[in-house]
């Protein structure tokens, strides 16, 4: 049956644990992040006709091609390739934050593509969401050769606030943090998200990462597995509510985080993370690999505005947000 299908899936912010996702860090040690889906996405609409029978993308630019084999955007042609969309159809891409951000965008574009081509034509049939991030995070790592881990995929795919476990055998187990509902809406009104204005490629930057700890570093090795209990702890705060540990808990692992690459952060952002917390911020970390992206920042209530100003006059744009419980959807519209 041919139809119209929208899909979207939600981007991310981790709390704790992000890099220990790596299957360089994960295959040996296993992984523990500690993530929350917001009610920002990436989605896409595929009609299922061209004219000439190419394939037509929307994403950026405009690009119309004969087969998706020869997509010149590398993200591109692997998902729609891995999709099965390979000729024949019109594809547009849409999104509420620049790609190269740090919220997971490219694992959110991945899923709803998987999604839109697999949409069940069965009223009321049911996606299988991890077959749908596993298949995401292969096309980053197996197909592209890009040293990210797969945490964004699953976040993308299931949505929620969500401790993710990464086994060593490859097997993810997503687990959802029920939150009381008191302490979720304090948590979302503490959190604040700022764009730095810089878009890099999180592969690259992990690339460095994930060399010395393939080479077995000492000193990443280690920052790694403190990362790895920082997630530990960050969950139990969220469990008993104890939210003014957020803070601190969220600045340590950045203390770690911008030691485990050159390219981490810079003099520029680690200026604008001091003078978050000279405002009053408790702690704050730039998401994804860093480099630039969104700079996360946790505030008490007194606080807020404070640290607002003093982003923003320093050329910020915040991004609202709150937490999502759902994953990857899709609609389809008969034609």
């Amino acid at each position: 049956m041919a139809e119209i299908v929208t899909a979207r899936a939600p981007l991310r912010i981790s709390l704790a644990g992000g890099g220990t996702d790596i299957p360089s860090y994960s295959a040996r040690h296993g992984g523990l992040v500690i993530a929350c889906a917001i009610d920002r996405y990436v989605g896409v609409t595929v009609h299922p006709r061209e004219f000439r029978g190419r394939l037509r993308t929307a994403a950026g630019s405009c690009e119309t091609v004969e087969e998706a084999a020869r997509h010149p955007d590398p993200m591109l042609r692997a998902t729609l390739t891995r999709a099965g969309l390979i000729r024949d159809r019109q594809v547009t891409v849409f999104g509420d934050v620049p790609s190269g951000s740090g919220l997971g965008g490219s694992a959110a574009l991945a899923v709803s593509v998987l999604h839109a081509a697999s949409h069940p034509h069965a009223p009321g049939a049911d996606v299988d969401v991890d077959a749908l991030a596993e298949t995401a995070s292969r096309i980053e790592i197996e197909d592209l050769g890009r040293a990210v881990g797969k945490q964004d995929h699953y976040m993308a795919a299931h949505g929620g606030v969500r401790m993710l476990r990464f086994d060593p055998s490859g097997r993810v187990e997503t687990e959802r943090l029920d939150l009381d509902p008191g302490v979720r809406a304090e948590l979302e009104e503490r959190l604040l998200l700022f764009y730095t204005g810089i878009s890099r490629d999180a592969g690259d930057i992990l690339s460095e990462q994930n060399r010395r700890t393939l080479a077995g570093h000492g000193d990443a090795l280690e920052r790694l597995h403190a990362i790895r209990r920082i997630a530990d702890d960050m969950a139990d705060c969220l469990r008993k509510g104890d939210l003014d540990g957020v803070g601190p808990l969220v600045e340590e692992h950045w203390r770690l985080k911008s030691r485990l690459g050159s390219r981490v952060s810079s003099p520029w952002l680690q200026d604008l993370h001091d003078r978050a917390l000279a405002a009053g911020a408790a702690g704050g970390k730039l998401l994804g690999s860093g480099g630039g992206g969104f700079l996360l920042l946790v505030c008490a209530r007194d606080r807020r505005q404070a640290v607002r100003r003093a982003m923003t006059g320093a050329g910020l744009t915040e991004l609202r947000f709150r937490f999502t419980e759902h994953g990857s959807r899709a609609v389809a519209l008969p034609l």
